[in-house]
């Protein structure tokens, strides 16, 4: 058995089906799609823990409602802690709450794609204020709010095929360092699948003020596949789960009060 064999040989598949929707579809956005569903089902849910779902769609928070992130092509959500506010297979709108990580598609990923993908996730990962109830020490049924306030943001990830199969490896990894340099805090791209090319992943650094941010790291050999899926589900796994006996506060999201009706 040849491992890393296999891996070549299923990454060539996975080009080879990407190549064969964009050759029979000339709608650009049916492209796009065509090109989601695919890495959805071959890349995404075959490798997210029990829990998690995805689906395309923007996020809001709590304290600004009103205002939706861009698009993201794919939202991971931790069907532990509620559910999308709104839902539905071509885009959904997500509470915050729920959000562990993003991912962006392209077919013609290069250094300005990667950039643009990068500053339409930044919003999310702003966004670490949450809200849950928990249990009112002292009762056996009252809640009361508690607010995480600078918390972990949800993962990122970018999967997209390159616009020159020729870009160098080195060149990408320089690309993706200064992008997040130029944004700064709290942007961190957990992964970048150039796919046919490499995996790059920015190391993470336990020191808010340190002066090596933004590190890569990648693989460019046939076990890059891998190396996506391997840290992907890694991502996840770590995700801090809700803690028992709380649940998601969603009330602010949505104006209005109870009144007693019958008492």
């Amino acid at each position: 058995m040849n491992l890393e064999e296999s891996f070549a040989y299923r990454e060539s598949s996975l080009l080879n089906k990407l190549k064969e929707f964009q050759s029979a579809i000339d709608d650009r956005t049916g492209k796009g799609s065509a090109a989601e569903d695919i890495i959805e089902e071959l890349l995404l849910r075959p490798f997210l823990p029990p829990g998690f779902l995805c689906g395309k769609g923007a996020v809001i928070c709590s304290t600004e409602p009103d205002v939706q992130s861009p698009a993201i092509d794919r939202v991971i959500f931790d069907t532990r802690v509620s559910m999308p506010l709104v839902y539905d297979k071509n885009h959904s709108i997500f509470p915050a709450e729920v959000v562990a990580g993003m991912i962006e598609i392209t077919m013609h990923l290069d250094a300005r794609k990667l950039k643009t993908d990068i500053e339409r996730m930044a919003p999310v990962k702003g966004m670490t204020e949450r809200r849950y109830f928990v249990p009112k020490p002292g009762t056996k049924t009252q809640v009361i709010t508690h607010r995480t306030e600078g918390g972990v943001s949800p993962r990122s990830f970018i999967i997209g095929s390159p616009a020159d199969p020729n870009w160098d490896v080195v060149t990408i990894a320089k690309a993706l360092r200064e992008v997040q340099m130029e944004l700064g805090s709290p942007t961190h791209v957990h992964g970048l699948y150039v796919i046919g090319i490499g995996f790059f992943s920015t190391l993470p650094v336990e020191d808010e003020k340190s002066t090596s941010k933004y590190r890569i790291c990648g693989w460019t050999g046939p076990e890059r596949i891998f190396r996506f899926a391997d840290e992907f589900r890694r991502a996840f796994d770590r995700w801090n789960p809700i803690f028992h006996g709380c649940s998601a506060d969603l009330r602010a999201y949505v104006s209005g009060e109870s009144k007693i009706l019958a008492e």
